[in-house]
C-alpha cells in the first residue's frame, strides 16, 4: 500500500522523512511517499486534481474546509483513545470554525511580547507583568527608545510589524473584530467602535509616541534583537532570538490589557489534513496521527501530554506560550478567502496611516468593501 504525503513546508522535512522511516518499520507492506510541493497554489491544485495525494499539509490551516477537500477528522480523533481529551481546547475552537475538523493543527504559535532584561535593568525599570496596561506599555517604550540628537534612534522601546493581522490581537483585546462570527462580513465590524479605538491606539505608537519604529525609518541598531527593548513576538522569534544570542536574558508577558478588558489574542498555524479523494483514509489518518503526535519538530504540540514529554510546560518561555493557547480566537485570515486575499492592500492602508496620516476611522470603512 502506498499512502502520498504532499507538503509545501521545505524546513520541516527531515521530520517528515524521520516519520516515514519509523511507520514504516512499524507497518510492512506500506510506503509513504513524500512529495515536496513548490509553493501552496501547487499544492491545491494537486488536492483539486483526480490524482490527489493521501495527505496534503500545509502552512496556512484549511479552516472551515471550504472547497471540501479534507474529510472531517472529528470521528478519527474520537476512536482513538485519550485523543479528544488531550488535544488543546483553545486550539480546537479555532482548528473547528465551521463545524468539521479538516487537519490537525502544526505549527502552532500565538503572538507574546518578548523583553529584553538588560535593557530594562540599564533604564532602572521594572519588568512587566500580566496586569499591564496598553498605557502601561506606551511610557515604559517610551523610556526605553533612545535616540541621538538627529533623532535617529538606536532602540525603540516596542517592536511591531506593519501588518493587518499582527494588529488583530489589539483589536480582539480590545472587544473589537475585523468580520463577523461567521466572517461572511466586515460591515459592523471592521468600521466598528471598538476596532477604530484600537488601531487608533497602535498607530498612534508609531506616529505620535514614536516608539515604534516606522516603515523604512533609519535605525542605528546593529541587528534586529538589539533594535527594540520589547517585541510583538510569536515563538519563533524567541526561537531565533535564542539561537543567535544564547545567552541573552529574555522575558515574556502577555499583550498588554486593552480599554475593552477581552482576554483574547490570535493564532498562526498550518494543518495537515487527509484529503477526500484518498483510497485509504485509515492508514492515512495512522501516518498523519504519527506524524504529528508521535514525532515532534520544535515547535509547540497540539498535545498537552507532548508538551509534559518535552517539558515545554516548564520552559521560561515555551510554558507562557502554551498558555496562550487557551485564548486564541479565529482570525480573519481563516474566516474569509477575500478578506485574506486583500491583506496586501490593506497593508498598504496601514502604511499610509501611520507615514501620511490618513485618518484612521475612515479608512477602516473603506475596508468594508472587501468582504
Amino acid at each position: 500500500m502506498i499512502i502520498r504525503f504532499m507538503t509545501e513546508i521545505a524546513y520541516n522535512m527531515h521530520q517528515v522523512m524521520a516519520a516515514k522511516e519509523s511507520f514504516e518499520q512499524a507497518n510492512p507492506g506500506v510506503q509513504i511517499e513524500i512529495e515536496q510541493a513548490n509553493d501552496y497554489f501547487e499544492m491545491m491544485q494537486s488536492a483539486h486534481s483526480d490524482d490527489a495525494p493521501d495527505i496534503v499539509e500545509t502552512g496556512g490551516y484549511p479552516v472551515g474546509n471550504l472547497d471540501g477537500l479534507f474529510v472531517d477528522l472529528t470521528p478519527y480523533v474520537a476512536e482513538t483513545n485519550g485523543l479528544e481529551e488531550d488535544l488543546y481546547p483553545g486550539l480546537m475552537r479555532v482548528a473547528k470554525f465551521g463545524g468539521t475538523l479538516p487537519g490537525l493543527p502544526i505549527e502552532i504559535s500565538p503572538p507574546l511580547i518578548l523583553y529584553d532584561k538588560e535593557k530594562f535593568d540599564r533604564a532602572g525599570l521594572a519588568y512587566p507583568d500580566e496586569a499591564w496596561t496598553w498605557e502601561d506599555m506606551v511610557e515604559l517604550a517610551k523610556r526605553l527608545t533612545i535616540r541621538d540628537e538627529q533623532g535617529v534612534a538606536a532602540q525603540f522601546g516596542f517592536g511591531l510589524g506593519v501588518d493587518i493581522e499582527w494588529f488583530e490581537p489589539f483589536v480582539m483585546r480590545n472587544g473589537g473584530s475585523y468580520l463577523s462570527p461567521d466572517g461572511s462580513t466586515s460591515r459592523g465590524f471592521v468600521d466598528g467602535a471598538a476596532t477604530i479605538e484600537a488601531f487608533r491606539m497602535v498607530v498612534d505608537a508609531f506616529r505620535e509616541h514614536r516608539i515604534v519604529r516606522k516603515p523604512d525609518e533609519p535605525c542605528l541598531a546593529n541587528s534586529w534583537h538589539e533594535e527594540s527593548a520589547m517585541r510583538f513576538s510569536f515563538n519563533w522569534d524567541a526561537h531565533h532570538w535564542l539561537r543567535e544570542r544564547p545567552e541573552a536574558r529574555i522575558g515574556v508577558v502577555g499583550l498588554p490589557n486593552m480599554p475593552g478588558r477581552r482576554n483574547a489574542n490570535m493564532i498562526y498555524m498550518g494543518g495537515a489534513g487527509v484529503t477526500a479523494k484518498s483510497r485509504s483514509p485509515h492508514m492515512a489518518w495512522a501516518f498523519l496521527r504519527h506524524y504529528l503526535l508521535e514525532c515532534h519538530s520544535w515547535m509547540p504540540p497540539a498535545i498537552r501530554s507532548q508538551s509534559e514529554q518535552r517539558g515545554l510546560n516548564q520552559h521560561p518561555l515555551w510554558s507562557r506560550y502554551l498558555e496562550e493557547i487557551d485564548h486564541v480566537q479565529v482570525s480573519g485570515f481563516f474566516k474569509n478567502r477575500k478578506w485574506n486575499s486583500s491583506r496586501q492592500l490593506i497593508n498598504e492602508d496601514i502604511r499610509k496611516m501611520i507615514v501620511e496620516g490618513a485618518d484612521v476611522a475612515q479608512t477602516l470603512r473603506s475596508w468594508t468593501r472587501y468582504t
